[in-house]
């Protein structure tokens, strides 16, 4: 298998794809093998192997090379964090930071509640801007009306979404209005469709919020980013608002493993 590499023989991205064909084969490989295979002179080849070997990254047995105690150290170092990062607290986290940053306002993470009939926000950055979402962390909000739980209600199985509208009572906590199932369920569609959901004022007075997907390696949704702000400045910065925040949520589920298209991707 014939690799484009950087040349010289001590190059980093070199010493990385030695050790990755290494790690790639179950068999020990000859000088012959990984000079082919890495399209690189035996000579130079051979002078990375013996400083890697010095350190004990490789191993040489009847002259065929394996990986050294280093190297499983250090594949075991990078299994470990990534199965950290895989979670999915701390895989966004570093998304909240940025759309936080690059909008100045609240940036939150949710997820569906056990009983699978509200959403909880899990994670929080707070922003430049003055808005009260105080103990925010663990509480429990309607998926019906909130930015975040309609865009966890969206993707769910349209069995699981059917049976959700059968059984609630969508009436706003707020003020005691009943809204309309099937103004809710055409939210759910434009959902589907833009990857992007948004309310105003509906869970916190003056307040409102944007909200994006994000998707794990299997395609199902394990979470939701959300932008939130006052109204007033929700209203008037809506589109950067829904471009950022749909932004955070794509890279996050690309991060968090997703290969599918995301909604609303041009």
């Amino acid at each position: 298998m014939s690799k484009n590499i950087v040349k010289g023989p001590r190059s980093p991205a070199r010493v990385m794809q030695l050790l990755e064909e290494l790690a790639s084969d179950t068999e020990d490989l000859t000088l012959a093998k990984l000079s082919a295979r890495l399209d690189t002179p035996k000579t130079s080849l051979l002078s990375l192997l013996r400083s890697l070997e010095a350190e004990n990254y490789i191993e040489v047995n009847n002259k065929a090379y394996r990986l050294g105690a280093k190297a499983i150290r250090l594949g075991n170092l990078i299994s470990a964090k990534m199965k950290a990062w895989s979670s999915f607290p701390a895989a966004v986290r570093p998304f909240l930071l940025a759309l936080s940053r690059e909008s100045g306002e609240t940036a939150l993470s949710g997820v569906m509640g056990e009983e699978k009939d509200h959403g909880v926000f899990i994670d929080m950055i707070e922003g430049n801007g003055t808005i009260y979402l105080a103990s925010v962390i663990g509480a429990r909000r309607p998926l019906y009306c909130t930015s975040f739980g309609k865009a966890l209600l969206a993707f769910q199985s349209i069995n699981f979404i059917h049976s959700y509208m059968a059984d609630v009572d969508p009436v706003s906590p707020l003020t005691g209005e009943e809204y309309s199932k099937d103004e809710i369920l055409e939210d759910l569609s434009t959902i589907r469709r833009t990857g992007i959901s948004m309310t105003m004022g509906d869970s916190v007075e003056g307040a409102g919020g944007v909200a994006a997907p994000v998707f794990g390696s299997d395609g199902e949704i394990v979470g939701c980013i959300t932008l939130a702000a006052p109204i007033d400045r929700l209203k008037e910065n809506l589109k950067k608002y829904s471009e950022l925040t749909h932004a955070a949520g794509e890279r996050a589920s690309q991060f968090m493993g997703s290969s599918m298209p995301y909604p609303g991707s041009k």
